[in-house]
């Protein structure tokens, strides 16, 4: 793919530039170093038992999937291609398997996070951008649900909902799933598969079906369906179609990601060389003023940037205790939901799951993000590189830059903080089993129904409060964790700005001992590298822009 190599040269070259001037290439030998490594993932979902595996074995010619698994054995798989490679993710080690060994039997959620399967295959290599992604039933486990969005929301471009043509209905599991993809725009392919047990009228019918209640969730009329045989050799011709399609977008993807990446990864060395070359004619005497002035610019911006913190602190704990009460209130207001599921025997893990997800994104989106957005743009605005003030093209780039960077930043926020208190509903759903297991034990033998329903209502309190407390903290954490990342990459770039514009000015001190015939065959130099990085700079930006 010539979009790889053309930006590999990009980076490569930009490299070579910093390391010509002694500027820091860490970050930008980083993105170099993952450029072969890009992938747009392509998460595959459905129930348990919908014949995901079989689907994705005869999409790669090759048993390399478990069809023999249950609930308990189900491990989310990532396929993609490579060099025939299998790595095991368990809790405590990464394993390295061979090929030959798959499929692989006997895992398990509990003590393998994820298999990740490099495989030399012609058809993956048609879609070398694309990592196909094998996650276990939605019904087998909540958290499941949790980590698909997640996990593997921020670098998808589609999502594949595979449906049995046994059952060709969405369980409230699935239509909640798609209600989340739906807040983030996401696309969602339908596959039906062991289309070759209906006949053509029936398939037609269930296609038809399933795209009206996708549609509906979605709020899309363009949903795609795509049907899978099942007998004899599996045909998942419409279905590499599909993939074909994907990996076709994958590729403007890449160029905007890289382009942004390139543009950030180039503006400190931009600043220098600017620097370099507009005080090159500067006295000595002149220098050390500037030095100090920069001392006290960067003193004033630290001085500024505390300020903002701490005014943002005080915003996120108002957010924090809204948050929490939204929690709580949408928790109380399922009580009678609770107790009737519980009177039922019904599990109510994922309907709680649902709740508190729905609650903490809509309270995130409404009163968090937006608090996010504002102090971002504000501490943008403190430490911008000041260029030349005649230079209204690099003035426009870096509004743009400063644009994609607030953007970027309150697009992570969600994912980063659902993610958190994801985690802490695993233990919670533990909490939850043996509150009920206590309740069924206590409300066994009471034959007055009145007593009876006081005990499941009295169980559903206790869950509700203990959920809410759990949640509230969690959140309060993720929230605060994530406050203190964000303000540690402002310092970082404090730091790095502050070190660049040094850097120039002890280089244009000794560029004064030099003499002058050599020094203009120096600025001739770092005039036409200069040239170099403002193309990174504009690099993907239109006119418009």
């Amino acid at each position: 793919m010539e979009y790889l190599n053309e930006y590999k040269q990009k980076f490569r070259k930009l490299k070579e530039i910093q390391d010509k001037y002694g500027i820091d290439s860490a970050d930008t030998e980083s993105i170099l170093d993952g450029i072969d490594f890009y992938r747009v993932n392509t998460p595959v979902v459905g129930n348990f038992s919908t014949g995901k595996s079989s689907m994705i074995n005869a999409i790669i010619g090759k048993p390399l999937l478990s069809v023999e698994i249950t609930p308990e054995t189900a491990v989310p798989t990532e396929i993609y291609y490579g060099n025939n490679k299998v790595y095991q993710y368990d809790k405590d080690a990464v394993i390295e398997r061979r090929i030959e060994e798959l499929p692989l039997k006997g895992l398990t959620i509990q003590t393998t996070d994820l298999v990740k399967i490099e495989y030399e295959n012609e058809f993956l290599k048609e879609i070398k951008t694309v990592n196909i992604v094998d996650l276990p039933g939605f019904d087998t486990s909540f958290e499941l649900h949790n980590r698909a969005i997640d996990q593997y929301l921020p670098n998808s471009l589609a999502y594949l909902l595979v449906v049995s043509s046994d059952e060709p209905v969405l369980k409230e599991s699935i239509s909640d799933f798609l209600k989340e993809l739906k807040v983030y725009n996401m696309p969602v392919y339908i596959v039906i598969t062991k289309s070759n047990r209906l006949d053509d009228d029936e398939l037609e019918e269930c296609k038809a079906l399933l795209k009206k209640l996708v549609g509906r969730i979605v709020e899309r009329e363009d949903v795609t369906v795509a049907c899978v045989d099942s007998y004899g050799r599996i045909n998942v011709e419409e279905l590499k179609d599909i993939l074909r399609e994907i990996q076709s977008q994958t590729g403007q993807i890449f160029k905007n990601k890289y382009s942004k990446a390139l543009r950030t990864a180039s503006r400190f060395t931009e600043v220098y060389l600017l620097e370099r070359i507009d005080k090159a004619c500067l006295s000595t005497s002149r220098l050390e003023q500037e030095q100090e002035k920069l001392e006290k610019k960067m003193q004033s911006i630290t001085v500024d940037i505390e300020r903002e913190k701490n005014n943002f602190d005080r915003q996120a704990k108002v957010c924090i205790n809204t948050i929490r009460d939204r929690v709580k209130g949408d928790l109380e207001a399922t009580l009678p939901t609770i107790s009737a599921m519980l009177e039922n025997g019904t599990d109510i893990t994922d309907k709680i799951n649902s709740v508190v997800r729905r609650s903490v994104r809509i309270g995130i989106n409404t009163e968090f993000e937006p608090k996010l957005k504002k102090y971002v743009e504000h501490i943008s605005e403190m430490i911008t590189i000041e260029f030349p003030d005649n230079d209204i093209i690099i003035q426009n780039v870096t509004s743009a830059l400063k644009d994609s960077v607030v953007e970027e930043v309150a697009k992570s926020a969600l994912p980063a903080i659902l993610a958190g208190v994801g985690l802490i509903l695993s233990p919670i759903a533990a909490v939850i089993g043996g509150l009920v297991g206590v309740m069924a034990d206590t409300v066994h033998n009471i034959s007055n129904n009145k007593k009876k329903q006081k005990e499941v209502d009295k169980a559903a309190n206790t869950i509700i409060a203990e959920v809410t407390k759990q949640t509230i903290a969690s959140i309060e954490g993720e929230i605060t964790k994530y406050i203190t990342s964000i303000n540690q990459k402002i310092e970082n770039d404090v730091l790095k700005q502050k070190a660049i514009m040094e850097k120039s000015l002890q280089d244009i001190k000794i560029d004064i001992s030099i003499e002058e015939n050599t020094r203009a065959r120096d600025i001739e130099e770092l005039e036409k590298d200069l040239e170099m990085v403002k193309a990174f700079r504009n690099d993907g930006l239109t006119q418009e822009d």
